[in-house]
């Protein structure tokens, strides 16, 4: 796992994570807007760094390595862990174990209610895809037609990417459910999801009307578009008001 930082340590930390098909690059945008009033970490998740032979070992174990890190920081309190897809998912993780304070959670796109079932479909696919970017790593794709500008830097992060790493990732994602009822415990919990992601459309009945967590939806965007298209937007979700 490779790590940035940017800012002041003597900063109050936000931790960002990435979705599955990029790095910590995802952020970059976001970084002007934040690294003067906060420290900034922003991890590249284990088997998505090209430069790294490493391969993503699932929920548990990648979040003992985060942990680690921000132990190894000294980052006592979290003013925010925010993360997209992959990384949404797990910054809920890393706020179920409640093993450091999180004042702020933002959910980027977090696709939760779908089966297991759905992670082994999405394995399979995703995997295709893999092989298709590898096969041809400078050729358009998917990636360019969805994500625009990212499409060359996901097509990138393609070539260090294992069946093991997509299977864990899409366990990772996809099975996990919403509560009922999520006791905030003092965090301030907030699910954004552009009005076209599949993600919202899964369960937009189940997120609606939620008094213990706030609903921002997008109209217009796509799976994640709304950090991608508008960083400096989406970086006052993550300043405490």
């Amino acid at each position: 796992m490779r790590i940035n930082t940017c800012g002041s340590k003597e900063k109050p930390c936000i931790l960002l994570l990435h979705t599955m098909f990029t790095t910590g690059r995802l952020f970059e945008a976001l970084i002007p807007a934040l690294a003067q009033d906060y420290f900034l970490v922003i991890p590249t998740l284990d088997g998505y760094d090209p430069d790294e032979k490493t391969e993503y070992p699932g929920t548990g174990e990648e979040l003992e390595r985060v942990e680690a890190c921000l132990k190894e920081k000294q980052v006592r309190e979290l003013a925010a862990a925010a993360g997209s897809s992959l990384g949404a998912m797990l910054a809920w993780g890393l706020w179920q174990r409640r093993r450091l304070p999180i004042r702020r959670l933002v959910l980027d796109s977090p696709p939760f209610g779908w089966s297991a079932v759905q992670a082994a479909e999405n394995t399979k696919s995703f995997w295709q895809l893999v092989q298709a970017v590898q096969a041809a790593p400078e050729a358009p794709n998917v990636f360019d037609a969805h994500y625009g500008e990212f499409g060359a830097e996901m097509r990138h992060s393609c070539r260090s990417l294992t069946r093991g790493t997509i299977r864990r990732s899409c366990e990772t994602c996809f099975g996990p459910q919403l509560p009922r009822h999520i006791p905030g415990g003092g965090t301030k919990i907030i699910l954004v999801y552009g009005g076209e992601d599949p993600n919202y459309q899964h369960r937009k009945k189940d997120l609606e009307n939620r008094p213990d967590f706030s609903l921002v939806v997008k109209p217009g965007f796509g799976h994640c578009g709304f950090l991608m298209q508008s960083p400096l937007e989406f970086a006052k979700l993550l300043k405490e008001e």
